[in-house]
């Protein structure tokens, strides 16, 4: 069940990402007068960032599900 939860918040953060970025990068456009250039850069930093974390959960998820059961082998 825990794991079910943990990609369900992945899920929402990506969209808090993607509309904070859009807020973020329409305030800094409009103040620095770039026609959007902000906007893309920064929504595409952050979905890098965003894969890089999901990349790394899942490593950490699949690490700790072999060390379970090497555990539960060792167990029998």
């Amino acid at each position: 069940m825990k794991k079910y939860i943990i990609f369900a918040s992945i899920g929402f953060e990506l969209v808090g990402l993607i509309i904070g970025c859009f807020y973020l990068g329409q305030y800094l456009d409009q103040k620095y007068n770039t026609k959007g250039m902000i906007f893309v850069g920064l929504t595409f930093a952050c979905l890098i960032g965003w894969l890089w974390r999901v990349i790394w959960l899942l490593r950490k998820m699949q690490k700790s599900e072999e060390e379970a059961d090497l555990k539960n082998s060792e167990k029998k």
